[in-house]
């Protein structure tokens, strides 16, 4: 089930900015939404999103960049923090899984439009 953290435990680093941070640790997908802040259904100025080893990272001004998550296992000792690589290109089914778990919360606009720029703009281009 996909949970939005309390915003005031999730860390502002810009002023002019509300980021969420919404989460299913079940399925290991993370989202983060930045907006303008008090306009939870308003205009979303970015997004990205990161699902098993897959993430898509989206803003108004460049639009969509694709990475993979380096999950930062590291055979001779500690684990490192997880990094995303750029990526041309990225798992189709995974994406498709995603689209299909977004358009469950047909009651929460934010997700709603994350999901079509997911089918509009990184199913176009991986397809």
């Amino acid at each position: 089930m996909l949970i939005e953290v309390r915003r005031e435990l999730v860390k502002q680093d810009h002023r002019f900015l509300e980021k969420r941070f919404l989460q299913d640790a079940h399925l290991r997908l993370a989202i983060y939404i930045w907006q303008l802040p008090g306009d939870d259904e308003g205009e979303m100025l970015r997004f990205q999103i990161s699902y098993k080893d897959t993430a898509i990272d989206w803003s108004a001004e460049r639009g969509v960049r694709l990475a993979h998550v380096d999950d930062g296992d590291n055979p001779m000792g500690m684990k490192r923090s997880p990094i995303l690589q750029a990526a041309n290109s990225i798992n189709t089914l995974a994406v498709e899984r995603l689209c299909a778990y977004l358009a469950e919360a047909h009651d929460r606009p934010s997700l709603q439009f994350i999901r079509k720029r997911i089918e509009t703009e990184v199913l176009k281009q991986i397809k």
